[in-house]
């Protein structure tokens, strides 16, 4: 890991979170968003060269949030350019942060991946996009049902004034929900393609849960499709989709780290 970058990574995402914080009602601005993207470029560098070592490729638990975070953060920062999504940035920051100073301070287990085959790589570089898509949208989801609560309780100052309409913010979550869907989708099916002996790789628990959650994602959108299903009914299934995405991948990280090996 490159200590400098990771702390230079850390500096500037709490100041990028404190010029957004203090920017909130205003619109986007390409000045307001250089603070974090040189971030994301330091958190890039102490990411990959955490990952990839001499001896191969380490994906313990730390190393992977660390990544996850950074992917996400760039994911938003992107669609925010599109979108208004760049208020979630106030709290995607300091969880960047965060992973980095659990990365600096925690020592994790060394999980080392060795003379992979492309196809097993392009399964993990998916199975991580995917899990971070559906990450965004489940803040998404979170921040969707917090707007339309206060909207209900007439609380029309605070979140409701500095986001952008319900019907936009619903049209946002399934753009999420739809990329997210066809990352695991595709990561799903390279692992069956590519991953052998799933049993012996302690991978059952991780399958088991990801299709589980493709199929509460996939009778999410055939809902909305079919029976223009939207607010809580769209908020809880994302939210039950990536329950199941979260227990199964960290679930099982945390398993091989801490109690198998």
């Amino acid at each position: 890991m490159n200590l400098y970058s990771s702390i230079a990574a850390i500096t500037l995402y709490l100041v990028a979170a404190g010029i957004q914080y203090r920017l909130i009602n205003t619109p986007i601005s390409y000045r307001s968003l250089a603070p974090g993207l040189m971030a994301t470029v330091c958190h890039a560098l102490a990411a990959f060269t955490a990952i990839s070592t001499p001896v191969g490729m380490d994906l313990g638990v730390i190393q992977v949030l660390s990544l996850i975070t950074w992917l996400i953060c760039v994911i938003t920062l992107s669609a925010s350019l599109r979108r208004p999504l760049h208020n979630l940035l106030i709290a995607l920051y300091p969880l960047a942060a965060i992973s980095l100073t659990a990365e600096l301070l925690i020592p994790g287990k060394q999980q080392f991946l060795q003379h992979q085959s492309p196809g097993v790589l392009s399964h993990i570089l998916l199975s991580i996009l995917a899990y971070s898509m559906l990450t965004i949208a489940a803040v998404q989801a979170i921040v969707l049902a917090l707007q339309n609560r206060m909207l209900r309780d007439h609380r029309l100052k605070g979140l409701p004034s500095i986001l952008p309409p319900l019907q936009t913010m619903e049209a946002m979550l399934f753009e999420l929900i739809w990329a997210g869907f066809v990352l695991l989708s595709l990561a799903i099916i390279t692992g069956a393609v590519y991953v052998d002996d799933i049993l012996a790789q302690h991978l059952l628990h991780k399958t088991v849960f990801s299709v589980l959650s493709w199929v509460l994602l996939a009778i999410l959108l055939c809902g909305r499709a079919a029976l223009g299903w939207r607010g809580n009914i769209a908020i809880r299934w994302t939210l039950w989709a990536f329950a199941c995405l979260l227990l199964g991948y960290l679930g099982t990280k945390i398993a091989l780290s801490l109690i198998i090996h």
